[in-house]
């Protein structure tokens, strides 16, 4: 009651600030909502159909949030509840011809649905409207999906927002080329999961979410790095990892850099269990947490508290049970979170690493930079020695496009001229100068 009250006090208050004559001209109108629109959405009951009608809701939750926003969403779930997300007919709310089951899997004694589905987005409007419940904040598409509460048949579970804010975007607006390779970047972006390094569970059972977390990618087409290769880089290559790093970055970061991924998550929690007249129970409280590999930078956020899982197998059983159940609810909305403010951050460019060897002509050197520099979003010099010198460039393109860059600036610098590739690898390119 009090967080509507106050939800209406902020809406009185923006309503009065918009009245107010300094306004300068109107604001853009925004774009009408679609009739339909299609969202995914998950569900788990020990019953089959329930899992089903919970994982519709799931994606009708996330209409709501469109319409809106994600503060009057949360705000108002006791009322939602009441009157949208425990309705006996949740095929009111949908296409039922667009329905498609994504994953149906038992975990457990619950069934486990996964769906995607067209919302009717007018029926769920005129619900809220019914029910003086449209307004609020206006927060679209999948930022706002991923920021909304995680709500399931046990109950609701908070979302630990992301610690930092999605930057502005930097530099000039995108070209339509520009946005095509961010939406394709985006697509083709390469996961590595991880456990937090300072988890105080048993790492049998952080092992263990990290190769469900993995299942989760690669069951949805997403590029993900075998835990395997994660261990053996970490067990063989400390010492090199201290002499490149100075452990200034974290040894997973570092890892995920050296594994060319573009996002690591990293996963931390606890696990319990008990077991009563030969039946064993598990529960798991996890949070996941996704990173950009380049810059170490926060993506997103996830906790989530499993329900009670039953195994008649073994106490172990039922403890996976519940981290297998926590993993798919977190992931998507991970996911999510980090595909939103990594196409906001790639606005600003891809970060690449060029190493430039002989670099001994500081002027030529100077020139080189600038010129390059205007053929980039921006370029940062990281070290320069006579023998070496390292950047970081940001650019909206590959790699290649990277080095094809290097070479048609290198031509227009006296000096420089007769530069050549050394080795392109991950995201780093290294060339000599030939002086």
């Amino acid at each position: 009651m009090f967080a509507a009250g106050a939800a209406l006090l902020a809406l009185l208050f923006l309503a009065a600030c918009a009245s107010a004559p300094q306004a300068a001209a109107p604001a853009a109108k925004a774009p009408a909502m679609p009739a339909e629109k299609v969202y995914e959405g998950a569900g788990q009951s020990p019953s089959m159909l329930n899992a089903r009608s919970f994982a519709i809701m799931d994606a009708v939750r996330k209409g709501v949030i469109e319409l809106i926003g994600v503060g009057s969403e949360r705000a108002n779930q006791e009322k939602l509840g009441s009157v949208l997300y425990n309705t006996s007919n949740p095929n009111a709310y949908i296409k039922k011809e667009s329905l498609e089951t994504l994953r149906k899997d038992k975990v457990g004694e619950d069934y486990l649905f996964e769906i995607r589905v067209a919302v009717n987005m007018r029926a769920v409007e005129n619900t809220l409207k019914a029910n003086g419940l449209l307004g609020g904040e206006s927060v679209g598409g999948a930022a706002a999906a991923a920021g909304a509460q995680a709500t399931t048949a046990e109950g609701v579970v908070q979302l630990e927002s992301a610690e930092a804010e999605v930057p502005e975007e930097s530099g000039p607006e995108p070209t339509p080329e520009e946005k095509r390779f961010i939406a394709r970047y985006l697509s083709q972006m390469t996961y590595m999961v991880y456990f937090h390094d300072q988890t105080t569970e048993d790492p049998f059972y952080m092992k263990a979410a990290v190769g469900i977390a993995n299942e989760y990618l690669t069951s949805n087409a997403l590029e993900a790095i075998d835990l395997e290769q994660v261990e053996k880089l970490k067990k063989d290559q400390q010492r090199l990892y201290e002499e490149e790093t100075g452990e200034s970055i974290s040894m997973i970061q570092w890892i995920a850099q050296k594994l060319n991924a573009d996002v690591y998550v990293e996963i931390d929690g606890r696990t319990t269990g008990e077991s009563s007249a030969g039946k064993y129970y598990g529960q798991a409280n996890i949070t996941l947490k996704g990173f950009e590999a380049s810059t170490g930078r926060l993506l997103g956020s996830q906790p989530w508290n499993s329900p009670r899982t039953f195994s008649t197998a073994s106490e172990q059983a039922a403890r996976i049970n519940a981290l297998q159940t926590s993993v798919y609810k977190a992931m998507p909305i991970v996911l999510e979170q980090a595909r939103a403010y990594m196409a906001k951050a790639l606005a600003g460019g891809i970060k690449y690493e060029l190493v430039v060897q002989g670099s001994s002509d500081a002027r030529a050197m100077s020139d080189f930079r600038r010129k390059l520099r205007r053929q980039a979003r921006d370029v940062l010099t990281v070290s320069q020695t006579a023998e070496e010198a390292r950047y970081s460039v940001f650019i909206l393109g590959s790699l290649e496009d990277l080095a094809d860059k290097v070479l048609d600036v290198a031509e227009g610098v006296p000096g420089l001229e007769d530069m050549y590739q050394v080795v392109l690898r991950g995201k780093s390119v290294t060339f000599n100068t030939g002086n």
